[in-house]
């Protein structure tokens, strides 16, 4: 009985050993096709790069899988062209067959159907010919007497200009569009009439609608008019148009005239402001006598800030500019903005240095404390540390910037922390494309450990199946 069950089982096993044998084997193929295929992919990258390098480009065709660039970018050969014109033929054949095929089909079942779809894509083949069209028109050179496209509508030969015909024609069209408006006005009051009772409401409710009407066409007058007047060359001229405003003579530009007007205003402003004060101060007064000196110190302020303003602006119309010491809280601007003066750049290390002695004092001070807390040294270190990484690394920026400013850069290796910007930005020198071989050719060997790795793994597993 036990010889029986061997000689059954001892097949179905060794049918399971091929199998996972087969399919382990499939998997190493598999992965290894992977890994041939990466590696192929990075070397195809690498050779156009030193096609380009040696100025072979674009002849790489001994690299793999390397596409020509286009000998015409943005012009259509003849060749392409005839090519072009040989797949729509050959897109229309396609279409039609599979048209008769659904014709056949809606044949079958309904036969205004099948018109209606033949109908659709009738239009849809002499859109796609129109355009087409219109595309040679404008490679031959033709455009814009395209006018045996379908469907084509020449440009505006004058754009930006209204000829005397459009302006006809548009006023044509005012003239009929202000027709239909009276016909629609004269419908509105006969309603109007019907639905009011009383003879006073319709008058009120008519005059109204008319006055809404007229008001509504003479603003569209209104801007034809200057429409018109800019179009003969009369403008500004145009004091015959309704509502019309002339435009500033001097735009940007204060003239004595407007100087003294605004000076006026300003004067009358003034007087009114100070009458409202005094009328409010009499009330303060009878109230509480702080509350009035606070108030008449917030006007001052509020008056003398409004002049500063005015004298900064009057100094700089009269040329005198950055002259107005005169002028309350003027500050002068910077006499070399962006450069930085021997006496700014000793103030500005004046300034670091008191700095970082205000810095070191407040270190010593927490130090104290925290020894008085807790005697924690390596706490300590940390925080010394970080400290002197800080000023070391302010002080970095400043080196840099200093030997930038004296025409030393980029020989700033004396400052902390300082990387020399690429001398030849963009381009790869011999050294550079020497050193990425051997990093590649690293890798490559790392890869390949890797491969034979994972290699043994699965012969283990093999055996051990």
């Amino acid at each position: 009985m036990r010889s029986l069950f061997f000689l059954v089982v001892l097949p179905l096993a060794s049918a399971l050993l091929s199998v996972k044998d087969s399919s382990v084997e499939k998997a190493c193929v598999q992965e290894d096709t992977n890994m041939r295929s990466q590696f192929q992919n990075k070397l195809a990258g690498i050779c156009e790069d030193m096609c380009k390098e040696v100025g072979a480009y674009p002849q790489c065709a001994q690299c793999p899988g390397f596409v020509a660039p286009d000998s015409t970018p943005g012009v259509m050969t003849w060749d392409e062209l005839l090519e072009h014109m040989d797949n729509l033929v050959e897109w229309g054949q396609g279409e039609i067959k599979g048209w008769h095929s659904q014709a056949a089909k809606l044949l079958q079942t309904d036969s205004k159907s099948c018109v209606a779809n033949d109908m659709t894509h009738r239009l849809a083949v002499q859109n796609k010919l129109a355009g087409i069209c219109e595309d040679m028109c404008k490679e031959v050179g033709a455009y814009p007497q395209c006018a045996q496209c379908p469907g084509f509508v020449a440009p505006d030969s004058t754009p930006g200009v209204m000829t005397w015909d459009e302006l006809l024609e548009h006023m044509d069209n005012l003239v009929e569009w202000g027709q239909g408006e009276i016909k629609g006005w004269h419908s509105q009051a006969a309603k109007f009439i019907q639905v009011k009772g009383t003879v006073a409401s319709t008058e009120t409710a008519c005059v109204a609608m008319d006055l809404k009407s007229r008001v509504s066409f003479q603003n569209k007058l209104a801007g034809i008019c200057e429409d018109m007047c800019k179009e003969v060359g009369a403008y500004p001229q145009c004091a015959q148009c309704p509502g019309f405003v002339a435009p500033d003579s001097t735009p940007g530009v204060m003239t004595w005239d407007e100087l003294l007007e605004h000076m006026d205003n300003l004067v009358e402003w003034g007087q009114g402001e100070i009458k409202g004060w005094h009328s409010q101060a009499a009330k303060f007064l009878q109230e509480h006598e702080g509350s009035c000196l606070t108030n008449d110190l917030k006007h001052r302020a509020s008056v003398q800030n409004r002049m500063a303003g005015i004298c900064e602006d009057m100094c700089k119309e009269v040329g005198a500019y950055p002259q107005c010491a005169q002028c309350p809280g003027f500050v002068a601007p910077d006499s070399t903005p962006g450069v930085m003066t021997w006496d700014e750049l000793l103030e500005h290390m004046d300034n670091l240095v008191e700095w970082g002695q205000g810095q070191i004092k407040g270190w010593h001070s927490q130090a104290a404390k925290f020894i008085q807390v807790k005697d924690n040294t390596a706490a300590c270190t940390s925080e010394d540390m970080q400290h002197r990484v800080q000023l070391q690394n302010k002080l970095a920026g400043i080196c840099e910037d200093m030997c930038k400013e004296v025409g030393a850069y980029p020989q700033c290796a004396q400052c902390p922390g300082f990387v020399a910007p690429d001398s030849t930005p963009g381009v790869m020198t011999w050294d550079e494309l020497l050193e990425h071989m051997d990093n590649l050719v690293e890798w490559g060997q790392g890869m390949i450990k890797d491969w034979h790795g994972q290699a043994a793994k699965f012969l283990q597993i093999k055996a051990h199946f």
